[in-house]
């Protein structure tokens, strides 16, 4: 189902400043919302729950559970514990304050994908036990958010990801990790161009559009190689940028934007995470749980 089918979203258990946030970046997209709460207000097709708290996260989760409708839990980022909680959660998907539009489309599209399968039934994937694939794009080429989601979801029916906020953090994680590939590796942009100032992030995004034109940088590939043997996922990340000190990774978030969310957010879903020496590939991997 196409992102444009998505219809009305009720928007519950915000404060008032993201409230209005979110109701404007919904519109910015074109997508209609309304403020209520899930029982009063049946008739929207998703529902978006600020999640503040774990006493929020259980009542929420707690609504999710008697409604027929797909959830998002909206958690801020800065709140560790909460997000682990909300992506472990099988109620709801998964999706961070401060938004960013990339992340805030990803989660309007898997909501679509989740009201479809509900009406259709079943997990494609599931039982899979050997997959070995590779593939590759020009960077000009590669829609990152749409490799990400359809990788997380197809390991999510695998069984690697049980519960769709455990699909939405690995999802969150890849496309961190192939978006550092893509603008520090492959378009070689450096961080220091981007700030919170807006006329230094329009320098830094108009660096990105001449390079991904330029064929030196945007004919550079991006190549993921994905093999599923028993019980054990594994993604290579690779790019043809020329490395970075990997010593020099920290683990703490260096901000909150997509590509600055850092490493601790590439680990958390995964349970071993490694660069090569040069640094421009990354080995990804997921041992399935054990139910």
């Amino acid at each position: 189902m196409a992102f444009d089918a998505v219809p009305d979203i009720l928007l519950t258990g915000f404060a008032e400043d993201e409230r209005t946030s979110l109701r404007d970046a919904l519109g910015a997209l074109g997508k209609a919302s309304l403020s209520g709460d899930p029982i009063n207000d049946p008739s929207s097709a998703f529902v978006f729950a600020a999640v503040y708290d774990e006493s929020g996260l259980r009542a929420a989760r707690a609504s999710a559970l008697e409604d027929a409708r797909p959830w998002c839990f909206v958690v801020p980022a800065s709140e560790r514990t909460l997000v682990a909680a909300a992506a472990v959660a099988r109620e709801g998907r998964l999706l961070l304050l401060p938004l960013v539009e990339r992340e805030l489309r990803r989660a309007l599209v898997a909501l679509v994908e989740d009201r479809r399968e509900r009406s259709s039934g079943g997990a494609a994937f599931a039982g899979l036990q050997r997959l070995s694939a590779s593939f590759s794009w020009l960077t000009k080429d590669f829609d990152v958010s749409r490799v990400c989601r359809r990788l997380a979801h197809l390991l999510a029916e695998c069984g690697y990801y049980p519960g769709p906020g455990a699909e939405d953090e690995c999802a969150l994680a890849l496309e961190e990790a192939v978006v550092n590939a893509v603008e520090h590796g492959n378009l070689e942009l450096d961080s220091s161009l981007r700030s919170d100032d807006p006329l230094t992030e329009d320098r830094y995004e108009a660096e990105r559009e001449r390079k991904l034109a330029d064929p030196v940088y945007g004919g550079r590939r991006i190549s993921i190689e994905l093999s599923i043997k028993d019980d054990t996922a594994s993604l290579v990340l690779g790019d043809e940028g020329p490395g970075f000190d990997t010593g020099a990774v920290s683990d703490e978030p260096s901000g909150f934007d997509v590509s600055g969310k850092g490493l601790w957010l590439i680990k958390r879903p995964f349970d071993e995470v490694s660069y090569n020496d040069k640094g421009n590939k990354l080995t990804l991997l997921k041992r399935k749980p054990r139910p």
